[in-house]
């Protein structure tokens, strides 16, 4: 069987289950009554029911099993560290399914999120050949292609659970409007599908590939539904799962570092944003507000489409550019990241702190806990209490 015919049932297979998990696991949090709640003070026409991200586990656990029983030839340490992956992932969106249902307390999640990374990484002190780990990162100082910086284990291992539990985060924190988190998932997976089912030239790695290939086809399968108006949103349990799956799968057959962070530029500048933003008023970067700038630029008058669309072109645009250039332009172009986001920072110290805007339908007294590490999302309310503006209450108010 050939490999584009092995990819391609792999994705059409787990598109499909994804489909019809997300459409039964609607119908099931419909019957049971799993909406998110909303505060006294949010308008909204309907609840929307949670936990579609029970349909995306479900569907990318199908395409993986699918690529086991094809003919797909792996080394036996890539099946380890797939088995890995997929026990880390179950423990990650089984704690997140319990804390979309009974709410967690933030510190406990980021523990979760760490024991879990550390499932996938401190397998590593047993051998080179056991666990995941970034052991080199491109080399800043020779931009050669073939460089690399080597990391010694007491750097890697705590860069990678950095690393792993960073990138889960940053999801989450941009599940904030309808079909945002979503989308930019899916394009992160084309984009590291690409670069893993082409590349390296003459050696590409196939097998590799099919990881982001199942969770791409995953995450479209449940975005017919989470299009806005949205129809079901995928809770912690999903947002939180994504991150913790495109950030393992990134770096299982060496890491892709550089364009993770390319085609990821909204999710990452957002969290730059906001914990600057919040530093910079003398907040904890942990407590809610409307300081993401999804919620900027509905605030100013984008509607959610408009913000969702803007999302995924750049996001689309940098991926392109990882995938088109060399090791020296992705460094020009972080470069010029790193620029912009000090220019922000000095704009935003000669400002002066400002009153931030508190949270529609937030406490009285002032805004409720929020998404730091291991907190919930503005799409992600809870069954039993509201906490930061949730994605059912934008599909209810529309263009604002």
């Amino acid at each position: 069987m050939s490999r584009p015919l092995i990819a391609t049932i792999i994705f059409l297979a787990t598109l499909g289950c994804t489909l019809f998990f997300v459409w039964q696991v609607r119908g099931i949090a419909v019957r049971l009554g799993l909406f998110g709640r909303m505060g006294d003070r949010h308008l909204h026409s309907r609840a929307i029911p949670r936990l579609g991200g029970v349909g995306i586990f479900l569907g990318f656990c199908v395409g993986v099993a699918l690529s086991f029983a094809l003919p797909v030839t792996r080394f036996p340490i890539e099946v380890a560290r797939i088995v890995l992956m997929l026990v880390a992932g179950m423990v990650i969106f089984f704690v997140m399914l319990a804390d979309d249902l009974v709410e967690l307390a933030a510190f406990p999640r980021l523990l979760w999120q760490f024991g879990a990374a550390a499932l996938v990484v401190l397998p590593r002190l047993r051998g080179l050949n056991s666990g995941i780990v970034i052991d080199s990162v491109p080399n800043p100082f020779h931009l050669r292609v073939t460089e690399s910086l080597a990391l010694p284990l007491a750097v890697a291992i705590p860069f990678t659970l950095l690393w792993i539990v960073g990138m889960t985060n940053a999801i989450n924190w941009v599940d904030g409007v309808d079909g945002l988190s979503s989308g930019i998932v899916f394009i992160a997976s084309a984009v590291l599908f690409v670069h893993t089912y082409f590349r390296p030239p003459g050696n590409p790695q196939f097998t590799i590939s099919l990881l982001p290939l199942a969770l791409g086809a995953s995450v479209l399968g449940f975005l017919p539904f989470n299009w806005h108006p949205s129809r079901i949103i995928m809770g912690d349990c999903g947002a939180m799962f994504l991150g913790f799956a495109l950030a393992v799968a990134s770096i299982i057959g060496g890491a892709k570092i550089a364009t993770m962070l390319l085609v990821l530029i909204v999710p990452l500048l957002n969290i730059a944003w906001v914990i600057l933003d919040r530093l910079r008023h003398g907040t904890n970067p942990m407590r809610a507000d409307r300081r993401h700038l999804h919620d900027r630029l509905l605030d100013a008058g984008w509607s959610q489409r408009q913000v969702v669309t803007a999302a995924y072109g750049i996001c689309a645009l940098f991926g392109a550019i990882a995938l088109l250039f060399d090791k020296r332009v992705k460094f020009y172009v972080f470069s010029a990241m790193a620029i912009v986001l000090v220019v922000a920072l000095v704009v935003l110290v000669l400002r002066g702190p400002t009153r931030a805007k508190p949270e529609r339908g937030g406490h009285a007294g002032g805004s409720s806990p929020a998404p730091g590490p291991g907190a919930p999302t503005h799409q992600a309310t809870r069954v039993h209490a509201a906490r930061e503006p949730s994605q059912e209450r934008r599909s209810a108010e529309g263009v604002r």
